[in-house]
């Protein structure tokens, strides 16, 4: 992510959250150029986890947000389809204009094929041309860069069979104050809508017209990068998250009505800032390595959740015991019948997800293992026995599995030797990394600060 780009902190809500819907309708007889030009609806949708508590407690819109997501924008794209007996400028003249402007740069407008310079710019000029016509997001979540991954994300997924995919950088909205927009104006909003394709693949062809070329391998490895800057937004995000999205005690809301109603000299001038540095206590060990910040960790989420009673004690006391021989699927299988948002916080609370252990300096150099070396590793699939990729547990993404006996168990030191699960397209998750560690004795911890603070020696 840019530095010029807004801070994670101000995004509404988790950006791996968001869902494409596609949607595309046509009458089964087509008339005029319906056989042509094919119009896609893309919703971009914020989905509500299931399991996620909102500040002041769950509403109707919550559960529809669950089952059917929040629409916080949407892209316009079109097909043109080739071999049909429409002539494909005409439809898109048909259609709009802005459609129209596109198709005249790279169309013949008299015979409807492509013109020499485009077969001179694609790799393979045969086959229909897609054209990304607009992209479009509530104010609220511009600024973090989301518009190139989402318009990627789609046209990964509608480009199959075009040759080409077009764009023409425009205002999608006009300043409140239209005198603003001088031709000045205008121009700087091209060349940054510009700068913003260009990052997905487009490259800039004539008249203002870009194309992206789906044949070459440079918008694939475009759109990794993006995901993994989106996959950057979101683990940033999620630690702000967590300490707003969890519902306080009915026991706690009494307490404070009950001091709101006392006099300040009853209930004594320190106790707010007591309360708050309670809070900052636990709320510092999210996403923690050091096994002595797991209590204080579920204490805080059992003090502000309201789960039953004696789930948390059955909770607390499993995590008390904790050491770090101790198999975490055997106690996480004692949790099997608790509230699930529970079961995640006690994963949650002895473990730590893979995004947050620098590995790096273990794979350049195994032997900086030293007592790090025998940390149990958890995951769904860390030996890539089945098809599929492996998670990790607790709340590390959608995707993360439950403490319990289906999970494998490996020492670190084991899977550093495991080279197939660090390929790029091996069995990790993209979210959450493929594994979760137990949290870190303080030898262990120690050990860690001073490997990672190494200079590193990159291994050809």
């Amino acid at each position: 992510m840019t530095a010029s780009r807004r801070p994670a902190r101000e995004l509404p809500g988790d950006p791996a959250r968001l869902r494409l819907v596609y949607t595309h309708d046509h009458p089964v007889e087509p008339f005029d150029f319906e056989d042509t030009l094919e119009q896609w609806h893309v919703s971009v949708r914020l989905f509500h986890g299931e399991e996620e508590e909102c500040p002041q407690g769950c509403s109707e819109a919550c559960e529809r947000a669950i089952e059917e997501g929040t629409e916080i924008g949407y892209l316009l794209l079109c097909r043109l389809r080739d071999y049909t007996a429409d002539n494909r400028w005409e439809a898109a003249d048909a259609e709009s204009g802005d459609l129209e402007s596109i198709a005249s740069t790279v169309l013949d407008p008299r015979t409807g094929q492509y013109t020499d310079a485009f077969d001179e710019a694609i790799e393979c000029p045969v086959g229909d041309l897609l054209i990304l016509d607009r992209v479009f997001l509530d104010k609220a979540w511009r600024g973090f860069g989301l518009g190139p991954v989402l318009a990627a994300e789609a046209i990964r997924r509608l480009s199959g069979g075009c040759c080409a995919v077009a764009a023409e950088p425009g205002m999608a909205e006009w300043p409140d104050n239209r005198e603003e927009a001088s031709e000045a104006y205008r121009q700087q909003a091209r060349r940054k809508i510009a700068a913003l394709w260009e990052s997905i693949g487009f490259t800039h062809f004539q008249d203002g017209v870009y194309l992206l070329d789906p044949a070459l391998r440079k918008p694939g490895d475009l759109l990794a990068q993006r995901r993994e800057e989106l996959l950057e937004l979101s683990q940033t995000y999620r630690p702000r998250a967590a300490s707003l999205t969890i519902v306080r005690e009915k026991e706690q809301e009494e307490q404070e009505e009950q001091m709101e109603q006392e006099p300040a000299a009853a209930r004594g001038a320190v106790a707010p800032e007591q309360r708050l540095q309670a809070q900052k206590g636990w709320l510092e060990t999210i996403g923690s390595l050091r096994a002595r910040d797991s209590l204080l960790y579920l204490q805080g989420r059992c003090q502000q959740a309201g789960w039953d009673s004696r789930d948390k004690r059955t909770a607390l006391a499993l995590a008390a015991d904790v050491t770090s021989e101790a198999d975490l699927r055997e106690l996480g299988a004692q949790l099997r019948d608790v509230h699930f948002g529970l079961h995640k916080a006690f994963a949650d609370a002895v473990t730590f997800s893979a995004d947050s252990f620098d590995v790096r300096p273990f794979r350049e150099n195994p032997g900086w293992l030293g007592p790090l070396a025998g940390v149990w590793v958890y995951g769904s699939n860390l030996h890539s026995r089945y098809t599929g990729r492996s998670h990790g547990v607790g709340d590390a993404c959608r995707h993360a599995r439950s403490l319990g006996p289906g999970l494998e168990r490996i020492s670190l030191a084991q899977l550093l030797e495991l080279e197939d699960f660090w390929q790029w397209n091996g069995p990790r998750c993209s979210f959450c990394s493929g594994w979760s560690g137990q949290r870190l004795t303080e030898e262990q911890y120690t050990h860690y600060l001073s490997a990672t603070a190494k200079p590193r020696t990159v291994v050809s």
